[in-house]
């Protein structure tokens, strides 16, 4: 500073080293004397990455999981089962009397499509249970099953070539040679009259 507030000398404490951080010093070499405290943690040299298929069981759940299968999803719903459906999806009387008479496994479908003014007028399905119910016994009654694929030879899968001597006529003498040209002929343009040949 040029101008100091003050032009006291500075203190003998500047100096010397502190008391009190002598104190505390020894307190903590002390204390890693005795083990309280660790000023490095140990390194731990295991991988920290490992195997999550090391020790698979085939029996386990997670085993299990790889040979689900999903069930099969439902049909999704048609013009028939619209609350406004087409004409030509409505039946007729004879129809729903030819309906009613069939057995219920016979039916094509499982309810009588009807005609409302708008969604609002659609009463509760009465028959939601009963088909969720249904849909449970179909998975509970039918398992699903994973095929194997058929290994297939190759040598199977090649037609039989038919023989040369089958596929006649064609030539099988030798009936005229050009000489003069002793390279690989490309291309070949025949003269007019018949009697040159240009090869190239």
């Amino acid at each position: 500073m040029i101008h100091p507030v003050t032009n006291h000398p500075a203190h003998k404490r500047s100096f010397i080293p502190s008391l009190i951080e002598k104190e505390k010093v020894s307190k903590l070499v002390n204390a890693i004397k005795m083990g309280w405290i660790k000023p490095r943690k140990p390194r731990d040299d295991t991988a920290h990455y490992y195997d999550l298929w090391a020790q698979e069981d085939p029996n386990a759940i997670l085993g299990r999981h790889k040979m689900h299968i999903p069930a099969p999803k439902l049909k999704l719903p048609g013009h028939e089962e619209s609350y406004n459906p087409p004409p030509e999806y409505l039946l007729t009387e004879e129809e729903r009397l030819a309906w009613e008479q069939q057995e219920p496994e016979e039916r094509k479908l499982n309810f009588l499509p009807q005609k409302f003014t708008s969604l609002r007028a659609v009463p509760a399905f009465s028959r939601f249970i009963h088909e969720r119910f249904e849909r449970c016994l179909d998975l509970y009654l039918c398992p699903r099953q994973r095929k194997m694929r058929v290994n297939v030879d190759p040598e199977d899968l090649i037609p039989n070539l038919p023989k040369p001597k089958d596929l006649q006529p064609f030539p099988t003498t030798q009936a005229l040679v050009y000489k003069g040209h002793t390279n690989l002929v490309r291309c070949i343009s025949v003269s007019p009259s018949g009697q040159w040949l240009a090869s190239g």
